[in-house]
């Protein structure tokens, strides 16, 4: 997803809604990529951080509550993709 190849940008690939002439659909973000020693982030705003740095720092993604309740068991913090703890 966030992989330059041959000299190309690497394109962020963080799904958005949108609609189109059929309805609601679902797009690519697009914006340009800056990679950071600990994951990276886009001209829009969108951000990601690698698995290791989530480990190290005891937190990972979670999807909902439920997620994050499994990952609170397991002593990890579940933190929304808005980047807010659940």
């Amino acid at each position: 997803m966030a992989e330059a190849s041959d000299g190309e940008d690497a394109r962020c690939g963080w799904l958005l809604d949108a609609h189109d002439e059929d309805g609601p659909a679902v797009r690519e973000c697009g914006a340009t990529l800056h990679f950071t020693e600990t994951g990276f982030h886009c001209d829009h705003g969108h951000s990601h951080t690698d698995a290791e740095t989530r480990h190290a720092q005891g937190w990972d993604y979670a999807h909902d509550e439920p997620e994050a309740s499994l990952l609170g068991r397991a002593g990890v913090i579940g933190i929304g993709m808005d980047g807010n703890p659940f």
